[in-house]
């Protein structure tokens, strides 16, 4: 049962996000982040059978991560409408096999050793005290944001840097001139100035360069890829992040869904920012990897912010 009679608008934007969303899971296959947005959305919509058609589908795709406690769930999810599907209980067989094995039924074997965090993280639930009250939409207008994003120059260009280097997609010298004129350029932020970007700064207008980095970002971090540029992003679910997090750190929440919120980021190696948009969101929040140049237009767009120089 659906939690309230949707309004039009709401069917219109969970509609869209379906749409987009479709076409990104059957682009990446092992793309739980997308697969678990669209099985929200579908329920949304009272679709079980959709629903349940993504759930077989997550099934494969943490599977195929090494996700296999979470493949697990959505296996039983599946099995407690469709009892006798075959290779759902196939999956389930060889899943139990191997965490059995491993003993590892808590842990996912596959994620043990990532380069970074798994990409979804759930803000803590913890009644709001006085030093970080909550808005009805979620916002952290406290003290505590102030707390664990500190003044940071740096906001992960250091690892980033390191990682074009190792991969050999730049030139070692390149990047950290790069990286020095970044970090000045970050170190004088204030108000309502736009963050610069590592991977603008390197690559420039080069399009076909921007392609190669952003696969390899892809291909490392298992971050999804967003096309924001043609994205209807949602006003409001940008404003639910402090300046400091959006424009200064070049961060994108660009849809609501349910209580799993989709951000942008150009730089997946900024911890610090995103420990920073966990603690000050209330939502399950999952992230995406968008083009610098479009996450800038965005938030001058949205912020009515003029263009850089």
């Amino acid at each position: 049962m659906l939690e309230h009679a949707l309004s039009e608008e709401e069917r219109s934007q969970i509609l869209q996000a379906i749409e987009m969303f479709e076409v990104i899971a059957q682009s990446q296959k092992d793309d739980y982040q997308s697969l678990e947005i669209l099985k929200v959305a579908y329920q949304k919509l009272g679709k079980t059978a959709e629903a349940l058609k993504v759930s077989r589908r997550l099934a494969e795709a943490y599977h195929g991560v090494g996700s296999f406690s979470l493949a697990l769930q959505e296996c039983e999810a599946v099995l407690a409408v469709e009892p006798n599907a075959p290779e759902i209980l196939a999956m389930l067989g060889e899943i139990e096999n191997r965490l059995q094995s491993s003993d590892q039924s808590t842990v996912d074997p596959g994620l043990e050793h990532s380069l970074i965090e798994k990409p979804e993280y759930r803000a803590s639930s913890a009644p709001a005290t006085a030093s970080g009250l909550l808005e009805p939409g979620g916002r952290n207008t406290g003290q505590v944001l102030k707390r664990i994003l500190p003044h940071d120059p740096d906001q992960g260009n250091d690892a980033l840097g390191k990682f074009l280097v190792v991969q050999q997609l730049f030139p070692e010298d390149e990047v950290k001139t790069a990286l020095a004129a970044v970090k000045e350029a970050n170190a004088a932020i204030s108000g309502q100035t736009l963050g610069t970007s590592l991977l603008d700064w390197l690559c420039k207008a080069d399009d076909e360069k921007m392609e190669r980095v952003l696969s390899a970002l892809i291909d490392r971090t298992k971050f999804a890829y967003v096309p924001l540029e043609y994205y209807d992003v949602d006003r409001q679910v940008v404003r639910m992040l402090p300046d400091e997090l959006t424009i200064n750190r070049l961060y994108v929440p660009f849809d609501l869904i349910s209580r799993t919120i989709m951000v942008a980021v150009c730089n997946p190696f900024d911890s610090v920012g995103r420990e920073a948009v966990q603690k000050s969101l209330d939502y399950t929040v999952t992230w995406y990897l968008a083009k610098p140049a479009t996450v800038i237009k965005t938030l001058q767009e949205i912020h009515r912010l003029e263009a850089r120089v």
